[in-house]
């Protein structure tokens, strides 16, 4: 005796699969205007740092660049910090594509309001590099990491100094986020980010230059005419 699934039955589950597939292409969608829209975000951050003097001299000499355009800093007294930033690494003059990052850790001391603006860390050593591609999944930007970090300053002298340190941390406006400390203590891998711009492809493939996204060439060409022209 054979059973027979009624026919609203099959049509239901045909429906429900439909549903789920178009779930999972908006989302997936939706991802990828996510991390198109940092990277779009983060060419404009380069071209606000193109326009500050002593700039130059830090991209050229750059061995990498980690740019967050939305850095946000809330606190009183005990502060946390957040943002989501692309990722390059240089390698024999030439930039990689982004790779996602999520910024966030916590600071103490005497801090007060919350601002938003955007923050770059440009990483001047192989060490600082490497911390992200030697630890996968969660890095730091700090002393306890083993780094120097110092905050940029347009005075071409102090800018000079400032270069000798493993992360040279610039902001977008004057006086901007005061004078805290930009030490990134929670440095965490985006996968969901990554997976949406390249499909499968760990950090250090995005960072040796093994994978690429012609939607990042914008990027890219705005780092490299900032070397060019300066």
């Amino acid at each position: 005796m054979s059973l027979r699934v009624p026919s609203i039955t099959l049509l239901l589950t045909a429906s429900l699969a439909l549903s789920g597939c178009a779930t999972v292409l908006i989302v997936t969608q939706t991802r990828q205007s996510d991390a198109q829209r940092r990277v779009d975000q983060a060419v404009d951050v380069i071209y606000q740092m193109k326009s500050q003097p002593a700039t130059g001299s830090l991209l050229r000499d750059a061995k990498g660049l980690l740019i967050v355009p939305d850095y946000t800093k809330a606190a009183f007294v005990i502060g946390s910090h957040s943002g989501v930033g692309v990722l390059l690494a240089r390698h024999d003059g030439r930039w990689s594509d982004p790779a996602f990052f999520t910024l966030g850790g916590v600071s103490f001391g005497f801090q007060a309001g919350a601002e938003v603006g955007p923050v770059a860390y440009v990483l001047m050593t192989s060490r600082a590099v490497q911390t992200f591609e030697d630890r996968n999944v969660r890095a730091g930007l700090e002393a306890d990491a083993g780094l120097t970090v110092a905050r940029f300053s347009g005075d071409a002298r102090i800018a000079s100094t400032a270069s000798k340190a493993d992360v040279v941390v610039w902001t977008g406006e004057a006086g901007l986020f005061g004078g805290l400390a930009f030490n990134a203590t929670d440095v965490v891998t985006n996968s969901t980010l990554d997976e949406a711009y390249y499909g499968s492809a760990s950090v250090n493939r995005i960072l040796d230059g093994s994978v690429h996204n012609r939607l990042a060439d914008e990027l890219q060409l705005a780092l490299s005419t900032q070397l060019a022209r300066q």
